[in-house]
């Protein structure tokens, strides 16, 4: 190995670890040094158990399955586990006991290693200045850092992608939902995960252990650890979200008759109301969020996708009407904290006559609106139901069965001490399951007041640490992407319950979705539009990983399996799109009737860059910048594209900008809730996908085949709608640099 390959290995070696801010002098150094000798000592590893017969088995049973893996990888991956005492993460001496030893570390841990030393960056950097990356000198520290940190990502996704190749078991980190936020839920928990059940069905202690690794085996000592498990716990937050909504009706109306249908409409709010002539005002408490209700009033609802404000007025308007008085509502006004809230109370109460309570009784005191709306609001606040805070974390560590126990409980510890210090956490192993789980409840907030997140990047980067850890305890194990594999979602606690009802009683009925979402999971199924949108790029991927790991010198079948998950990705892409089966003499990207389709177009590799970098994309901004490079690729390749393949091009368009659309809502879903520091916990992608996000039903409908005069029209409405989509975003970054705070209320 080189002396610049043996750097660059070190490099990304450290920042795998999260030492951010390195710097290229820093390589010299004894941490370097060790570093790379170390990549080096595993390296040779990896050639001398090559050498000695086992390279062969590389992979062995992974080329001949349909993808190249799957569920069986496992059982035939060589060497298993390996020395169960064997660490990755050790001195030079051990990587050189290793290397005089082919059986200290498996062949999968040998050929992952490899494979990350022999990532080369300096590809990737020349990649990046093609696409015109750079910029001024006060650009040039932060483009180094956002270069290092893509380098550092992408070398661990080749070297992941190439370990599974070669037999090793994906790493499966979960947040569990319904997390104790009570002192009784945090006991229960703490009960579920410290009994269970024997072969009589009778219920005992089991090992559990806490973050001094003490085992806690009396009920005293759990006792006493739930004691000061709980001292960080919070009060649940109260909610205090408010709205005002302005009702147009249709003829007069009693005033008994507009009372009842107003408490008809909501419910067991409390609410006050004011009538001028047949327009009726009201401030109500409510269980909607409004501070997301707030920002679509002030950017104009003809500016955003939500239709939470439609939907809210929808209702409204119904249950009036079901009340016998019709009505046309609309939201005025949102406001999400309690001075705000009282502010506007008094000023409603100010600026309207004859204000009346729910019940129809006048508001005695209207002349002294503030002690008026300070009295109200003090009998409004014990209905005001609150929202529990998030107080702890109920967490899940896997491994396929058969894999040493022991060994995922350390790494399942070491992770903990890693991304959790200073929070006091359990753990325990459930053997009643055939896989190894290991089970954990963590606090979510530390002695010190920090709160432990779990946005999705904190996920990825739980679950990549967990891979590591386990590969230093001798298991064969990787943090590959859902999408490597073009698997279907997974499903919720909530899809596996309603499915199970439904098998056992008949009278019980769930959606044909949720039946398809949790059989094509149970069953391993391909994610057919992500085969359609993304093959190209999956394949991509595969076909650098296998360049990559011919660069590391591996050879065998661990490259063969490799080589069969690209090609076989490629096919099945071929196959959604109905390309037909290419023959010997097809070209690739060909269409049935033998002409080439826009797959084939040389932007298309470009463009499958683009698409693949949205998910570096951490901010709005960058998602927006990002998105509109992916635009300006999709309009060049559409100006040299026959008119032949302009209709399925504009779908798969309509595809790209769909997804692209839905990851920068669930980003700025999670820039929100930055934002609100200890006014809301972080919750996990799971539970953040269903909030507030736009949804999307568009059943779209086989496209016919458009004249010239139709294709033009296409063409200049499309170019209308990204520059309506461009000032969009211009006055949403105007917005978002104004203030940080404002819930842009009113």
């Amino acid at each position: 190995m080189s002396g610049r390959l043996a750097g660059y290995a070190a490099e990304i070696d450290r920042y795998l670890r999260g030492e951010s801010g390195v710097k290229r002098e820093e390589l010299d150094d004894d941490n370097s040094l060790t570093g790379a000798r170390r990549e080096a000592g595993e390296f040779q590893s990896m050639k001398s158990y090559e050498r000695a017969g086992g390279g062969a088995r590389l992979g062995q049973g992974q080329a001949g399955s349909p993808l190249g893996g799957g569920r069986n990888a496992a059982r035939s991956s060589p060497g298993g586990l390996g020395a169960a005492g064997s660490s990755m993460s050790s001195r030079t001496s051990k990587s050189t006991a290793a290397a005089s030893s082919p059986k200290a570390p498996s062949a999968p841990i040998l050929v992952y290693g490899a494979t990350l030393a022999g990532f080369r960056p300096e590809e990737e950097e020349d990649d990046w200045k093609r696409r015109g990356g750079g910029g001024g000198r006060g650009a040039g520290r932060a483009s180094a850092t956002g270069r290092a940190a893509r380098v550092a990502y992408q070398a661990r996704a080749v070297a992941a992608r190439a370990g599974y190749a070669a037999g090793a078991q994906p790493a499966v980190f979960k947040v569990m939902p319904n997390p104790p936020s009570t002192r009784e839920a945090a006991a229960r928990l703490l009960n579920y995960i410290g009994k269970r059940e024997d072969e009589k069905g009778e219920k005992h202690n089991i090992e559990i252990f806490d973050e001094d690794g003490q085992v806690l085996a009396t009920g005293g000592a759990r006792k006493a650890f739930l004691e000061t498990f709980c001292e960080t716990f919070e009060p649940p937050l109260e909610n205090t979200n408010f709205i005002e909504v302005r009702f147009d009706l249709a003829v007069e109306v009693t005033d008994a008759a507009l009372s009842e249908a107003l408490n008809k409409a909501f419910g067991a709010k409390p609410f006050i109301y004011a009538q001028d002539g047949q327009t009726v005002e009201v401030y109500a408490h409510t269980d909607e969020r409004a501070g997301p209700l707030a920002k679509v009033l002030a950017g104009g609802r003809e500016n955003s996708r939500s239709k939470a404000l439609d939907k809210i007025e929808a209702r409204l308007s119904e249950a009036m009407g079901a009340a016998m008085v019709v009505a046309k509502a609309e939201v005025t006004a949102a406001v999400s904290r309690e001075p705000k809230a009282k502010y506007f109370l008094q000023k409603f109460i100010r600026t309207h006559s004859q204000v009346r309570h729910a019940n129809g009784e006048p508001v005695p005191g209207v002349k002294n609106s503030t002690k008026a709306a300070a009295s109200i609001y003090e009998q409004w606040r014990p209905q005001f139901s609150g929202r529990e805070r998030r107080n702890a974390y109920h967490v899940l560590f896997s491994a396929r069965a058969g894999t040493d126990a022991d060994a995922v409980m350390a790494a399942a510890r070491a992770v903990l001490e890693e991304r959790a210090p200073g929070y006091k956490f359990v753990l325990a192993h459930h053997k009643d399951t055939k896989h190894v789980h290991i089970h954990a409840m963590v606090q979510a907030r530390s002695a010190d007041g920090e709160r432990l997140k779990f946005y999705k990047p904190d996920l990825v980067a739980w679950r990549e640490t967990f891979a590591e850890k386990a590969r230093e305890n001798g298991i064969a194990m990787v943090a590959t992407r859902r999408m490597d594999h073009a698997m279907t979602r997974p499903f919720t606690k909530e899809h596996a319950g309603a499915y199970s009802r439904a098998q056992s009683d008949p009278r019980y009925r769930v959606s044909a979705r949720t039946i398809e979402r949790v059989e094509a999971k149970r069953q391993r199924r391909l994610d057919g539009q992500s085969l359609v949108v993304n093959g190209d790029a999956i394949a991509a991927a595969w076909q650098k990983t296998v360049t990559t790991m011919r660069t590391a010198g591996i050879v065998g079948q661990a490259l063969t399996a490799a080589e069969s998950i690209g090609n076989n990705f490629l096919q099945l892409r071929r196959d959604r799109t109905g390309e037909g089966q290419p023959g010997p003499a097809a070209d690739r990207g060909a269409d049935q009737s033998g002409q080439k389709s826009f797959l084939s177009h040389p932007g298309m590799r470009e463009l499958n860059a683009l698409i693949g970098d949205l998910n570096m994309a951490q901010t709005p901004l960058e998602m927006r910048r990002q998105m509109a490079r992916v635009n300006q690729a999709l309009d060049n390749m559409r100006e040299t594209l026959p008119p032949a393949h302009q209709g399925q091009f504009e779908q798969y368009r309509e595809e790209v900008n769909d997804k692209m659309h839905d990851r920068l809502a669930r980003l700025q879903f999670e820039r929100q809730q930055q934002r609100r520091g200890g006014a809301g916990e972080p919750i996990p992608e799971r539970d953040a996908r269903g909030r507030d996000l736009p949804t999307r039903d568009d059943p779209r409908q086989p496209e016919q085949p458009r004249t010239g005069t139709e294709q033009e029209k296409v063409r200049a409405k499309q170019k209308d709608a990204n520059k309506q989509k461009a000032r969009q975003s211009e006055e949403q970054d105007r917005k978002t640099q104004r203030s940080n705070d404002n819930d842009y209320e009113r």
